[in-house]
């Protein structure tokens, strides 16, 4: 009778622990999930920032080639003054592309750190509830190894 109690308590033990290392795995697995997500937004952040700096570059440029432009003196005839007036424009409109650009990209910046706080937070939970099943199991071991050796003391 012992044995079939004891092989009971062993199917149940064994399905137990089953039970909880698959909710270890999820957890595990969702935890490399969110960090492959937060690496992935590190790396657009990286490239929000690269195209930041690109865009202040091309931004300081066009500012330096418009002051240069205004600072000339020099006579020049009515064609030259209207291409000059046209490139001028041209280059004016690229600035109001690139400014835009630029607060696009601060935009993208402020979420993609928002998103990142997010996912560190996300992964700390995870790590939580996993040291938690981890202890309840070890706890749950305990108490039916007490169990079974309070079950095969013989009764006095």
């Amino acid at each position: 009778m012992k044995f079939v109690i004891l092989k009971c308590l062993e199917r149940n033990f064994q399905s137990y622990w089953v039970c909880r290392m698959r909710k270890l795995k999820k957890f595990e697995l969702l935890r490399v999930k969110e960090q492959l997500k937060r690496q992935k937004s590190v790396n657009e952040l990286n490239q929000i920032e690269l195209d930041s700096e690109k865009c202040e570059n091309i931004n300081l440029a066009l500012e330096e080639l418009l002051t240069e432009n205004n600072n000339q003196k020099t006579e020049i005839g009515v064609n030259s003054f209207i291409s000059n007036r046209h490139l001028v424009q041209k280059m004016m409109d690229q600035k109001e592309v690139i400014s835009n650009r630029i607060e696009f990209l601060e935009r993208e910046k402020s979420s993609l750190l928002i998103e990142l706080g997010k996912s560190k937070v996300k992964d700390e939970i995870l790590e939580r509830k996993k040291t938690q099943i981890r202890r309840q199991t070890k706890e749950t071991i305990l108490k039916k190894s007490d169990e079974s050796l309070g079950s095969t003391k013989p009764v006095r």
